[in-house]
């Protein structure tokens, strides 16, 4: 039977007959170690006695088949251990991996994604959950506002085009796509979303100043200066008192010499009876051809039937098309220029003006349109008890 010595960690002390080949053995180790000193203080490593021998590489982390078909769904890559174990980010892949189509815990990783820096996989999967559980506007929207942070317009426009279908009445959809497309240099269609903006609130007044100014900036982008001046001014005659400001009318100026716009844009003084109704009609010709129209200052743009459109031969864009938040309900318009329009003696050229392609939500019967803003705008118009009066503005 063999006892363990306490004082032997290793089994037991050496007999006293091999203590002198213990000793010796001791020197020559020491002595090994005191050469591999030396080598590799004068050569940088370690003298090589055979082949070198690498480590092992760690194992691979297992995959998670359920977190991998999750993954599959977001459209969008594995995310780094450390993200996704974040308990932000975990918590809701977590949620996800059982109800992949959860729209709380969707949201919510898309906000913690972005909080990560990883922007377009939280717009993947905003855009992933409207195809693949329920069409969602909000989804959507956000993913596009995020691709267009990142500067991808291509994406960004293809998300905001599918909001815009989805939820055509509503304006800011319409002003989101319209910030892409101006960004992307696309003017005239940025210009569409900007009129379809304006065109879909219920009050002028309470529209920003920033989509007039983005209106006016694509038409100047496009040197279309005269077009320009159009949507300051008609921000302006929102209120007067608050929006008149030096600013709005140096940019005014600014255009109108560049276009060389001043002599023809609004001239002349005339006034007219109110008819004692709360509805003024007025006879307007339009490029040489007249029209009845109601006088309506609360309409953004001025509006025409197609009928008298044609008539009156207004050039018509297939592609401009707008929407527009009519009496009836939203309703299709084609976006044009009118080059003159009378209304006795007061005339303007260039006007912005919309067309009405949905006769079934017309302006009722023998109305050929409404005297909107964008005509309205450039003169100075009171109404009275008996009669309304419209002049030049003063400079």
């Amino acid at each position: 039977m063999l006892v363990a010595d306490p004082q032997d960690r290793n089994g037991g002390v050496p007999s006293k007959g091999r203590s002198w080949v213990g000793i010796g053995l001791t020197v020559i180790a020491i002595g090994l170690a005191l050469g591999g000193a030396a080598a590799l203080y004068f050569y940088g490593s370690p003298p090589r006695t055979g082949p070198e021998r690498t480590a092992a590489p760690a194992p691979l982390p297992q995959t998670d088949p359920a977190l991998t078909a999750l993954y599959n769904r977001l459209d969008i890559a594995p995310l780094p251990d450390d993200v996704a174990k974040r308990r932000s980010v975990a918590t809701q892949l977590d949620i996800l991996r059982r109800e992949p189509c959860d729209w709380n815990a969707r949201y919510s990783l898309a906000g913690e994604l972005q909080k990560a820096s990883y922007n377009r996989e939280a717009a993947n999967a905003l855009i992933a959950y409207s195809h693949t559980c329920s069409p969602s506007n909000v989804a959507l929207s956000r993913a596009a506002d995020i691709l267009y942070g990142l500067s991808d317009f291509d994406k960004a426009l293809n998300a905001a085009d599918e909001v815009v279908q989805m939820s055509p009445g509503m304006p800011q959809f319409h002003f989101l796509r319209g910030q892409i497309r101006e960004d992307a240099k696309k003017y005239e269609a940025a210009i569409d979303d900007y009129y379809s903006t304006i065109g879909l609130a219920d009050d002028p007044a309470t529209i920003s100043s920033v989509v007039f100014q983005k209106l006016s900036n694509s038409y100047a982008a496009l040197g279309k200066y005269c077009e320009a001046m159009a949507p300051l001014q008609t921000w302006v005659s929102i209120d007067p008192a608050k929006n008149d400001t030096p600013r709005v009318q140096t940019l005014m100026k600014d255009f109108s010499k560049k276009g060389n716009c001043a002599a023809s844009y609004a001239t002349g003084s005339d006034r007219f009876a109110t008819q004692g109704k709360n509805v003024i009609m007025a006879s307007v010709n339009i490029n040489g051809v007249n029209g009845t129209f109601i006088v309506d200052t609360g309409a953004s743009f001025v509006a025409v039937s197609k009928a008298f459109a044609d008539k009156a031969k207004l050039p018509l864009d297939g592609g401009s098309k707008i929407a527009m938040q009519t009496a009836n309900g939203v309703s299709e318009a084609l976006r044009t220029t009118v080059n003159k329009i009378r209304l006795g003696q007061v005339e303007a050229n260039d006007v912005a003006a919309v067309v009405n392609v949905d006769e079934a939500k017309g302006f009722g019967d023998g109305i050929d349109g409404l005297l909107g803003r964008s005509f309205l705008s450039r003169f100075d118009v009171t109404f009275g008890a008996k009669e309304w009066q419209i002049t030049t503005r003063k400079e």
